[in-house]
């Protein structure tokens, strides 16, 4: 149990103090950076120690032992939630200092493995270390929490439209994502990396998030630079099965909805005829290399002509 007496076993030497300027500074900037709030202060608001947040991170050693009986003296926070927040406090030592305190503090006070795992991945997520924050998170002892934050982290913080990070959480904690941004966010993702993967995520939803899932997908294929990546993506996508609803939303998203200003939609609406055996426009392998090499060049509208 953490007790205020046991604060500088638990701690040891805090001279010089762990939390310098350079350590505090590269802490705010990691807070701005995810959207404004730390993974640590994302748990202390759940656990209801909002107050706790202004005292992190701790600008001296009165600061720290504040905190430190903060949490000590919260009565309605669960045992195993102080000692991770307890915990998390002795990773940043230990990174400042080469140390293993953590991991002997949690030994002895018997903190659930789970928790060490949990805590940890969000402390790596905090110093923005995602792939290996991703080791932890994805541990299969964990039930999924923070879902919304961890994703909309990942996907912003993705190199180079590299969603893999992303993408490999979703698809190993199969979490539930509640927040309509995080649901966007993962879904650009997903119709990124493979349009046959965002089509079938569309369809693992109601009705009402599927219509606006699929005509985000329509939109994410075809607008942006034409070249050859993005006339395979317009391909893959206008030969995908699409059920007699989708049908219609492809049809009304290109010729009436907000798909209509790009200017390659009267061809993918052409391609869409071709695939499924509709059109009237020559020989397919003409009108296919045709309106092809209108997605790459940049030229669109080759229908009217």
């Amino acid at each position: 149990m953490p007790d205020p007496s046991q604060f500088d076993r638990i701690f040891g030497p805090l001279d010089p103090f762990p939390y310098n300027r350079q350590f505090v500074q590269q802490l705010e900037i990691s807070r701005r950076n995810l959207e404004g709030s730390l993974f640590i202060d994302r748990v202390l608001k759940a656990l209801d120690l909002s107050k706790a947040v202004s005292h992190y991170p701790p600008k001296n050693e009165a600061a720290l032992r504040q905190l430190y009986e903060y949490i000590y003296e919260s009565k309605n926070v669960a045992l195993h939630h102080k000692l991770s927040i307890i915990y998390y406090l002795l990773l940043d030592l230990d990174d400042r200092r080469g140390d293993t305190q953590a991991e002997n503090y949690a030994s002895h006070a018997g903190m659930p493995s789970k928790y060490q795992i949990f805590m940890k991945g969000l402390w790596y997520m905090d110093a923005q270390k995602f792939d290996v924050a991703l080791e932890y998170l994805t541990h299969p002892s964990l039930q999924p929490d923070f879902v919304d934050d961890i994703i909309t982290a990942l996907v912003r913080h993705a190199k180079n439209a590299d969603f893999s990070l992303a993408l490999a959480y979703y698809h190993t904690v199969q979490p539930v994502v509640e927040s309509s941004s995080a649901l966007g966010l993962l879904f650009d993702a997903l119709a990124q990396s493979s349009v046959l993967d965002a089509f079938q995520f569309s369809r693992s939803h109601a009705d009402f998030m599927r219509h606006q899932l699929f005509q985000r997908l329509v939109i994410s294929v075809l607008e942006g630079p034409r070249n050859s990546e993005s006339a395979e993506r317009a391909f893959e996508l206008t030969s995908l099965p699409f059920d007699a609803g989708e049908e219609r939303w492809f049809k009304e998203c290109l010729g009436s909805g907000e798909g209509k200003r790009l200017a390659v939609a009267k061809d993918t609406l052409l391609m869409r005829n071709i695939a499924t055996g509709h059109s009237g426009h020559g020989s397919e392998s003409g009108t296919w290399a045709a309106v092809l090499e209108g997605f790459k060049t940049g030229s669109g509208g080759r229908t009217q002509a």
